[in-house]
């Protein structure tokens, strides 16, 4: 069975389409899933893709207004679990992996004030009203 397809907890928003879940490792980092369990990009409707970019667009926009990371990184991998989503993280000069990829090593990166992080999940779970 497809972890992804099964995720209950941390989810801040979701829709028809999709779901966005908090990654606690690291303050901020989210994971857009779609529903669909497809492995590609390439296997969305344009409509779908086009929903999807936007989506991410938007993430973005509310991670740099309430996070201040020095550099977002935006990835889909899908080598461990076949099932597209992305990973949207903030990324700060003094996180344990800075210049590097998150996935170099394990590591936790909790660091930022809780009310900065409770208005970055606020806005994310108010994403429908955008």
């Amino acid at each position: 069975m497809c972890p992804l397809c099964n995720i209950k907890e941390n989810i801040i928003f979701e829709d028809e389409f999709l779901k966005i879940v908090l990654v606690k490792e690291i303050d901020g980092y989210v994971r857009v899933i779609p529903h669909k369990h497809i492995k590609e990009l390439s296997e969305l409707s344009n409509k779908e893709l086009i929903s999807l970019t936007l989506l991410i667009k938007k993430i973005e926009k509310i991670m740099l207004n309430t996070l201040n990371p020095d550099k977002i990184n935006v990835a889909s991998l899908g080598n461990m679990v076949a099932h597209l989503h992305i990973h949207i993280i903030p990324r700060f000069k003094n996180d344990p992996w800075w210049p590097g990829a998150t996935f170099c090593k394990e590591a936790t990166f909790n660091h930022l004030p809780e009310k900065k992080l409770k208005e970055f999940i606020s806005q994310i779970k108010s994403l429908n009203a955008k």
